[in-house]
């Protein structure tokens, strides 16, 4: 007994006076064991331990996990449950809204915080700054081959963080994911409230063949309480929030659909064509409407662009997530 006492002291420490890449190395290893026992919240703390570590792919990767995990997240769901689910990418957002992931009831609930926390660690994987835009280009031109996991990874991640946010901000049925069906935490029928110029363009889209906002139509102003900060004003941060997890889910999709080769995401094929098309639309009935919100992948950049512009904010919404969504 005193035997094997000593060598567990002297395993101590000899870890202790490890290098820093082994304690890494270790806590990756103890916190994957902790993620095996579905102990999300030790595998967190055995990480953060460590400070951040945005050169290491496995560390980001794990950490994601462990907080993916404690969001609620789980891929062998998402590919057996939720994936399934989408069967129109007309209706993407509705279909999103039913993942089992999608359960936020507030800001603060834990699935919301801890899905984008996830997301973000992959997203500014390599240091990426929280003002840069994150790519999918960029994280594979600085991790290599490995790029590809984390961009993948962010992809799935992506799917369920904007059902989440498409469940709760669209006022979505639990059942059915239909667009102001919840009635639970809000009765909002839109996701904002539209100024006339949005609303007439709400009006032009709706006559157009294969676009339909649903329930929300140019004569609603019932936006969801916290997207909404006054009469046809918007609350930037939580509307940014929404517009950098669509962006960030097409162009994840853009770098995974090609390497694909299941046909599980068959109904996303067709999702960047249809979103270029719809800004084609915008741009007619606004000249002046700022395309760099479709390329706007940093939340802390959307608000920097956009803190003022509030209409070409609904412009966004209205073209997608109310049409999206229904």
């Amino acid at each position: 007994m005193y035997k094997n006492f000593l060598i567990i002291i002297l395993t101590l420490l000899l870890s202790s006076c490890g290098s820093k890449e082994d304690k890494v190395d270790n806590a990756i290893l103890r916190a994957n064991i902790a993620l095996t026992n579905g102990d999300c919240a030790t595998a967190i703390s055995i990480l953060e331990l460590q400070g951040d570590q945005p050169d290491n792919v496995t560390y980001t990767k794990v950490l994601a996990s462990a907080y993916a995990c404690k969001g609620g997240y789980k891929t062998t769901v998402l590919f057996g449950t939720d994936i399934p689910k989408v069967t129109d990418p007309d209706i993407l957002l509705s279909n999103l809204s039913t993942f089992s992931t999608s359960t936020m009831d507030s800001l603060e609930s834990t699935s919301y915080i801890y899905l984008q926390r996830a997301l973000d660690k992959l997203l500014y994987a390599g240091g990426i700054s929280l003002s840069t835009n994150p790519t999918s280009d960029d994280r594979s031109a600085y991790f290599g081959t490995s790029g590809m996991d984390i961009n993948t990874f962010a992809f799935y991640l992506s799917l369920a963080q904007l059902g989440n946010f498409s469940f709760y901000f669209g006022n979505a049925s639990v059942t059915t994911g239909v667009k102001g069906g919840g009635g639970v935490t809000s009765t909002n029928l839109c996701y904002l409230d539209y100024n006339v110029n949005v609303n007439d363009f709400i009006s032009t889209i709706n006559g157009l063949p294969d676009y339909d906002t649903g329930a929300c139509d140019n004569t609603i102003n019932a936006g969801h309480p916290e997207l909404v900060d006054a009469v046809d004003t918007v609350n930037i941060e939580n509307a940014c929030r929404g517009i950098t997890l669509f962006n960030n889910f097409v162009d994840t999709l853009d770098a995974f659909i090609g390497t694909f080769t299941g046909d599980d995401f068959s109904e996303f094929a067709n999702i960047s064509t249809a979103v270029d098309a719809i800004s084609l639309i915008i741009q007619a009935d606004k000249p002046t409407f700022d395309t760099r919100i479709f390329d706007t992948t940093s939340e802390e950049r959307c608000v920097n662009l956009f803190t003022g512009n509030d209409e070409d904010i609904m412009y966004f919404y209205a073209a997608i997530f109310e049409t999206l969504h229904r």
